[in-house]
């Protein structure tokens, strides 16, 4: 908090406010760094209209950074330059983006403009949008790509948020709307838009032309061969780090001051040392890297405007004067003591907090004299409360009004989501095929996958899935039959699978041992299940209106994820049957306030709750966060763990045995006492991958009618074999919490200029590490290493072996922005959260488990910040295991993906550790998905004593029945919309699937809804005991299996005798009806006019 030499604030947003009043033009406001231009534009926004504050964003990356700039930062830019308002406003900047060269204006603007009704065919937009550099992709997730599926084509330019899909017929523009990236689905109709520039630089033939003449002008004496920036560049690539050859994509650049040329520059501030300081760091930057001639350097004076240069301009520039306010508080308590001491009373008061369970205290408190206000606009008396984002003291002096915000006042900064999330539901349970992936179909056994192919035959096409087996054998499987395929979980330890043959029984005899083997297995599985549902559980229920108050104390606003999981929990506690349910989401995705809500149930159900995490750290933070979030509850929690001493232990544990303790959080200590847990209602493992089934099942074979709810980003292999199976309920948080964006990782080999690169970039955006060092016996030595390249680095260790003072020391200090990098071990895995560190640098990597990784990589970017996560190695000769979960963790960078990671940890593993040895040879044999299929339907049959058989429903008109690759080109994307289709299994679910198909594709084309028709079908004679319709132009047949529903098979009977010369029923089971009717669509008409009468 900046106060000037007599200890009180400075008023700076009102003398600027002031100032800015004063003039006649839009003026441009320089900051001494990022932090402070933030500020000022909280600050500034009370005081003025919103839409005249513009902050324009630093690059958030390092002089020759390796690194290019955020593509957030990027449409920014784009957005305020192209923008640029001629209403008069404040522009605050910093003083990093003055070093910048720019393209020139014009670069950035909009360079054509469209409305609805504009006439104009998709390949001339194409033509447009290649000419300006945007890449085709399949689908849209980032600037600079645009993609085409029949008459709709979607282009995501930087001066929206979101893409664009323009729906064209006929050459003219019918809708036009934005889409959301995560969903691809439509979220806003507008009616006109523009397309700019897709990036800071164009790679057109020509600006690439001029690109190399420059580079090879300019670094004659070096061999472009090994210069892979150069050689992607020259290939039409944009690779990470471009920017330091950015002034060879033009013939000219521009500086800040030409870009935003028709300001009035001010400052509040001498900016000399700032100049100076980042002059330094270039010069700096320059010396570590300009010697390696795989990366030559432009020297700093041909990158960066001239330093003089920007002296000089400074020294001209007006500096505002700022005044101080006339208090100052060392707390928010002496505020508060002010005001009970009336020192308030000839004033207004607005006291701003950026939590709202804080806004709600202070409501409390001053119940009778207090207004919540959203604007100062609406102060009405002397004191009122306002939610909003962090600012310094403000004194508006015209209205009299003193503006203090707690967390600034106390020093304990907030970081708060306040805008409502939709759901980003991915389809991370739909496996989708790559060419050359080995696939099983459930007939013929292991083949590789080789696409999608359109056959005519007959005069009627349809698409087909072509699968190679031994001897280059061909299967072509209609897609009708995709549910009979699926993906082979190869053993990344298992070399030379061997495809099977369709000339050969070795399948059939492979598919019926594996079988036998799975109804064993389901055997054993349900045995389990029947000793744990014998016993009745309590029903656990709460009264809504004391839930609601709860859960409207929550500080943040839920996601649609929680909320359904919530609703799940809640509904498996209120019933007798224990609940069994697997939690999962990544880190920072809300676990934690979906167990608190569950733990919240328990307890006003007057049943105590027991919360198991594996770290102690992870038992203090649950402990803190439980407290905070139940302090206006008469609720008692304790804490269990190493640090307690033996005489607190004894009393915590008598506490609890004699029901004084509602939630007890704790660690592996309990499965070393002796506890009661005869009026325990819920068990909350948190962190369920870390424990072994011994410790799982301690409390479990105690008490068999316990409640159990498993928390985990990344569930372990056992886990996920009771998930698939059925006997453990699963619920999923995939959407990310507002503002978070994905972190990214790199696989680097370790160098003390890579480490200082890293730590210098979060250093310079005023940001916090973790180094993970597991060999304690290091941290000495690689903190000297730190200290030696980056004095001004305030680092500190933690480790399981400091004493827990130490350990609450060194993390008070690292959350309080005291120390810039922590040097740790893993246990910062387990649940530690501190939103302003977002460099993860992880040593040894290769020594790490695929869940511990992305667990560690889960504890940066956690705010709106860009994270990034280094996995380092010593040498490239690494195991082939660890380079396999290395490339797994790399490839899974996206957020909420750690579903994905435990499933490919299935992979790299291998069955044996999922399903046990008895199992491995078999899921060996006829791959994973299979055996867990014929699982699933063994232990359905014994649950209900029904005929063992998959029930596979075949519809066939014998017309066209496919998607055409001009409809939608990407083979991929069709093959999940096929996935989709033969999964859904509603009515409703198959309308959503259509209705998002014809948002990003346009209108269905006849064969594609033959598609849906015939799925329909399918769902209407589902559980009737029709297995399949084939109809042609003659007969109509419906094959009638063995478990025909007994109403159905009287209706078929009804109909053969009141019309035998039609209907009738052959001696293999079918009901045959003679139709004659050459048109398909008509057959199709008649049938579910038959199915009205059979079902």
């Amino acid at each position: 908090m900046l106060k000037n030499k007599d200890n009180n604030y400075e008023n700076y947003a009102y003398c600027i406010k002031e100032h800015f009043n004063k003039n006649k033009s839009s003026i441009c406001l320089i900051t001494k760094d990022s932090s402070e231009s933030k500020y000022l534009s909280n600050e500034l926004s009370l005081l003025l209209d919103k839409d005249q504050i513009v902050l324009f964003p630093e690059n958030d990356i390092l002089p020759y950074d390796h690194f290019s700039i955020p593509e957030r930062i990027t449409k920014n830019r784009f957005k305020i330059i192209n923008n640029e308002s001629n209403n008069k406003h404040i522009l605050i900047s910093s003083i990093k983006n003055i070093f910048e060269k720019y393209a020139e204006k014009s670069f950035y603007k909009s360079l054509v403009d469209f409305s609805i009704n504009s006439h104009i065919s998709i390949d001339e937009i194409v033509e447009i949008v290649e000419s300006l550099n945007y890449q085709r992709k399949n689908n849209v997730e980032k600037i600079n790509e645009y993609s085409i599926r029949g008459g709709i084509i979607d282009i995501f330019t930087p001066i929206y948020k979101n893409p664009l899909r323009i729906e064209i017929f006929d050459d003219l523009i019918e809708s036009v709307r934005f889409f959301d990236v995560e969903s691809q689905l439509s979220i806003e109709n507008i009616s006109s838009f523009s397309i700019s520039n897709g990036n800071n630089v164009s790679l057109d033939q020509k600006t690439i032309s001029l690109f190399v003449e420059k580079w090879r002008n300019y670094f004659m004496d070096k061999d472009e061969r090994f210069c892979s920036l150069f050689q992607k560049i020259k290939n039409h690539q944009l690779p990470e780090g471009f920017e330091i050859y950015f002034p060879f994509f033009f013939n000219k650049t521009s500086s800040f001051f030409d870009v935003f040329k028709n300001y009035k520059y001010f400052k509040i501030n001498d900016l000399t040392d700032e100049i100076n300081k980042f002059h330094e760091l270039i010069e700096e930057r320059y010396q570590d890297g300009y010697k390696d001639d795989d990366r030559p350097l432009l020297k700093p004076s041909d990158l960066f405007i001239d330093t003089n240069k920007i002296r000089s301009f400074f020294s001209e520039v007006n500096q505002i004067d700022i005044t101080p306010i006339n208090k100052y508080f060392s707390s928010f308590i002496s505020i508060q003591n002010s005001i009970q001491n009336n020192e308030f009373k000839d004033n207004k008061l607005v006291l701003v907090s950026s939590v709202p369970s804080e806004i709600k205290k202070l409501k409390d408190l001053y119940t009778d004299k207090i207004n919540e206000i959203s604007s100062l606009d609406e102060i009405k008396s002397g004191l009122s409360v306002m939610f909003g984002d962090v600012i310094r003291p403000i004194h508006d002096l015209d209205r009299n009004i003193y503006v203090f915000h707690k967390e600034n006042i106390d020093k304990t900064i907030q970081n708060i989501n306040i805008k409502k999330e939709k759901s980003s539901q991915k389809d991370l349970l739909l496996n989708h095929y790559e060419i050359n992936d080995l696939v099983v179909h459930e007939d013929y056994g292991i083949g590789t996958y080789a696409g999608l192919e359109i056959i005519e035959a007959n005069n009627r096409k349809n698409e087909y899935i072509k699968i190679i087996y031994l001897n280059n054998e061909n299967l072509y499987v209609p897609l009708r039959n995709i549910n009979k395929i699926t993906n082979y979980h190869k053993n990344n330890q298992t070399n030379n699978v061997r495809l099977d043959s369709l000339s050969s029984t070795k399948w059939s005899n492979k598919k019926n041992n594996a079988r036998k083997r799975a109804i064993d297995h389901a055997a054993e599985i349900l045995d389990i299940e029947s000793r744990r549902n014998r016993s009745n559980s309590v029903s656990l229920k709460v009264e809504s209106q004391m839930l609601n108050k709860f859960e409207s104390e929550f500080p943040f606003i839920e996601t649609p994820d929680q909320i359904n999981a919530f609703e799940s929990i809640k509904k498996d506690l209120s019933l007798i049957k224990p609940m069994n349910r697997v939690l999962c989401g990544d880190v920072g995705f809300g676990k934690t306030e979906v167990a608190m809500r569950s733990a919240f149930i328990s307890v006003f159900s007057n049943r105590q709750v027991v919360i198991v995490t594996p770290s102690t750290i992870l038992c203090d933070q649950h402990y803190n966060s439980f407290i905070k979030r139940y302090e206006n509850f008469p609720i008692t929690i304790k804490k269990l763990n190493r640090f307690n001493s033996t005489k607190n232990k004894s009393s915590i544990m008598d506490d609890f045995n004699n029901n004084k303790v509602d939630i007890l959080i704790t660690t592996h200590i309990i499965f070393n006492h002796d506890m009661n847990f005869d009026n325990t209602g819920l068990l909350i493992i948190d962190e369920e991958h870390k424990f072994g089934i011994k410790q799982k099942n301690f409390i479990k074979d105690k008490q068999e009618n316990i409640h159990i709810l498993y928390l985990s980003a990344t569930p372990i292999p056992r886990t996920m074999n009771l998930v698939f199976s059925g006997l453990k309920e699963f619920s999923f948080l995939q959407t990310p919490p507002s503002n978070r964006i994905s972190i990214k990782s790199f696989l680097k080999l370790q160098t003390s200029q890579l480490i200082k690169e890293a730590l210098s970039r979060e250093k310079i955006r005023n940001g916090q590490c973790f180094i993970v060092q597991n060999d304690i016996t290091k941290m000495d030595s690689l903190k000297k290493e730190i200290n030696t390249i980056l004095p001004d680095f305030k680092v500190a260790f933690a480790h399981g072996k400091l004493s827990k003072n130490d350990i609450k020391k060194v993390m008070n200090d690292f959350k309080n922005g005291e120390i810039d990098g922590l040097i740790c071990t893993t246990i910062i895995e387990m649940g530690l959260d501190i939103p302003n560190a977002n460099t993860m640098i992880i040593l040894n990597s290769h020594n790490f488990g695929l869940s511990q990784l992305h667990q560690l990589r889960g504890r940066v970017g956690r705010s709106e910040k860009q994270g990034y996560c280094y996995f380092l190695i010593p040498t490239l000769e690494i195991p082939k295991i660890s380079r396999n979960r290395l490339d797994t963790v790399i490839k899974h960078s996206n957020l909420g993906e750690g579903f994905m990671i435990a499933q490919e940890d299935l992979d790299i593993r291998g069955g044996g550790e999922m399903l046990g040895e008895k199992q491995s040879g078999h899921v060996d044999n006829i791959g994973l998905s299979l055996y867990l299929s014929m699982l699933k339907e063994s232990i359905d049959s014994q649950r209900s004593n029904s005929r063992l058989g998959i029930n596979h429903y075949e519809i066939n008109f014998y017309d066209s029945v496919y998607i055409s690759d001009e409809y939608l080109p990407s083979p991929t994307e069709r093959l999940k919309v096929y996935k989709k289709i033969n999964l859904a299994n509603s009515f409703e679910e198959l309308t959503n699937v259509k209705k998002n198909i014809e948002d990003r594709c346009g209108k269905m084309p006849k064969e594609a809804l033959n598609l849906i028709k015939n799925k329909k079908i399918i769902l209407r004679i589902k559980d009737t005991g029709i297995n399949s319709i084939k109809s042609n132009d003659k007969n109509t047949n419906f094959h009638i299996s063995k478990n025909v529903n007994d109403n159905v098979f009287q209706n078929f009977l009804n109909l053969v005798s009141r019309d035998p010369d039609i209907y009738s029923i052959s001696k293999d089971s079918k009901f045959i009806y003679k139709c004659n009717e050459l048109e398909s669509d008509k057959r199709r008409k008649n049938v579910n006019l038959l199915l009205d009468e059979i079902i």
